[in-house]
């Protein structure tokens, strides 16, 4: 895989090791108190305590703290919980409207916005009864202060250039082209570190993606696989032949199988605990490098204990959440950016 960022020197790896684990134990069986910072953060809960790892501060909301649950784990369970009461809310406000002799053509939910738009098909009278009911079940489910609009259901059209009967065309030759071209590259005893890629379109033509390790020499046997395959689809086919550390898609394949990047950057960018702006990561070039984008300004005398926070929160999350067990060991390394976009340390 092509590389997002030109990283700098590869800095002190921030590896949780187990004695950092038994400090994580012993202070979560006795946390102490701690005065709040005047620095301007903003922190869930009026109390707050510290918890000390490996020489780092700490400082979550008192919530999860007493719960013995470090934010990001809670941040999921409470996420999981809202998906369950969203889907239930949906499930009853279609039955209740269609109950009421109405068709909807669609509902659309804003979690940012607070917000919920119901479409209906032959909207005619009644606006005013779905609100009602579309707000009663918002609020059984706990969906606070939502605004509700009810409109007439307008039918998307999307114009394209393609029939549909070529489009199907393209997609059973896409799905060709990739199983004949994966068995030749087997037969071949190419190593693929990601499954073959191909698209077809009718304006850009064929483009054929193989990625292998970076140990791999045949190039050459590679590329003329890839060409005497794709020509039969399209003469000039676009070829993109890539080689990646396998140690560092070992380790893609492990972290995916946790969800455990998803989980820390949607516990991040929706913390209001962190002032977090934007997330970014890379598995290549080895090991895994988390940017955590900040608005911290560097000169701040606060910004550099935040930002030790929110690696404490990435470290304790990895070696204490449910699923990430297979992960543990792994090395990787969490940079906080400053508005500047250089490292706070």
């Amino acid at each position: 895989m092509s590389n997002r960022w030109k990283y700098p020197e590869k800095v002190k790896q921030m590896k949780f090791e187990e004695e950092h684990q038994k400090k994580v134990l012993e202070r979560l069986q006795s946390p102490e108190d701690r005065r709040k910072s005047k620095g301007g953060r903003f922190w869930m809960g009026a109390a707050v305590v510290v918890l000390l790892l490996g020489g780092l501060l700490f400082t979550p909301a008192m919530e999860h703290v007493v719960a013995k649950i470090p934010y990001i784990s809670q941040f999921i369970e409470q996420e999981e919980d809202r998906m369950v009461r969203m889907e239930t809310f949906f499930n009853e406000a279609n039955q209740s409207i269609e109950k009421e002799g109405y068709r909807i053509g669609n509902m659309q939910v804003n979690r940012d916005d607070k917000e919920v738009i119901v479409e209906l098909i032959e909207i005619e009278v009644g606006k005013r009864k779905i609100q009602t009911i579309v707000e009663d079940h918002l609020e059984e489910n706990g969906f606070h202060n939502y605004e509700v609009s009810v409109k007439p259901f307008e039918e998307r059209v999307y114009q394209s250039d393609v029939t549909e009967e070529e489009m199907e065309q393209f997609n059973k030759n896409t799905k060709e082209l990739v199983g004949k071209l994966t068995a030749r590259l087997q037969e071949e005893n190419f190593e693929l570190m990601f499954p073959v890629q191909v698209q077809m379109n009718p304006t850009q033509g064929v483009y054929i993606n193989v990625i292998v390790p970076e140990t791999e020499t045949r190039l050459s046997l590679l590329e003329e696989i890839m060409l005497e395959e794709g020509q039969e689809y399209d003469e000039e086919p676009k070829l993109d032949i890539r080689q990646v550390e396998k140690k560092a898609r070992e380790q893609e394949k492990r972290w995916e199988e946790t969800g455990a990047v998803n989980d820390i950057a949607q516990a991040m960018m929706e913390s209001e605990q962190f002032p977090v702006t934007g997330f970014a990561y890379s598995f290549h070039p080895y090991p895994l490098q988390i940017k955590i984008k900040t608005s911290l300004d560097r000169s701040n005398n606060n910004s550099k204990e935040i930002a030790e926070e929110i690696r404490e929160e990435i470290d304790l999350f990895i070696q204490t959440g449910e699923k990430t067990a297979p992960i543990r060991g792994d090395e990787y390394e969490v940079y906080v950016l400053s508005k500047d976009k250089k490292n706070i340390q």
